[in-house]
């Protein structure tokens, strides 16, 4: 049975490391049939993404929407595209948008957009409890990885695991 919501990545190992092993990688996000990033067979290294920074913006979001109802996650390689998160009750309305940065800007953001573009796609619904299973399950699955290729030594890795074992919770 095909996932409504599915995060897939690649880690790409033979790239210049800025803070370790696995931090960079290609990434998207398939919500509905409707595709976001890319993954790409062969390692090229202009289009590979901070894979640490897409994971800590969905578990962040994760965080948010646990008590409250609205998430922007900003497109990490782009200054005005959005991935936008609406929650009600048990379900999320998850759209695509582009519009100016919120505020003082930063990935994770409660602010609505000012002027909101729905040029890509809107309101692909899915049940938070599919989407909370993914964020973690891929989370969980990248962190492992991550320390194969490191070790627990690594200040960001360790605050990742943190923060993956504090929303398991």
């Amino acid at each position: 049975m095909e996932k409504i919501f599915e995060m897939k990545f690649k880690i790409v190992k033979d790239i210049y490391i800025e803070n370790f092993i696995g931090e960079y990688g290609y990434f998207s996000v398939t919500i509905d049939n409707e595709h976001y990033g890319i993954i790409l067979e062969e390692e090229v290294e202009d289009f590979t993404v901070s894979l640490y920074d897409w994971f800590d913006s969905f578990l962040r979001a994760l965080e948010i929407l646990n008590t409250e109802s609205y998430v922007l996650i900003n497109d990490i390689e782009s200054f005005n595209t959005w991935i936008e998160i609406y929650r009600e009750k048990e379900i999320l309305s998850i759209s695509k948008v582009s519009g100016a940065k919120v505020g003082q800007g930063g990935w994770i953001r409660t602010e609505k957009l000012s002027n909101p573009d729905y040029q890509f796609w809107k309101d692909k619904k899915m049940l938070f409890s599919d989407f909370r299973t993914e964020v973690l399950e891929k989370s969980e699955y990248y962190l492992s990885e991550i320390i194969k290729l490191n070790s627990l030594q690594n200040k960001n890795i360790r605050n990742f695991k943190k923060l993956v074992e504090k929303l398991k919770l």
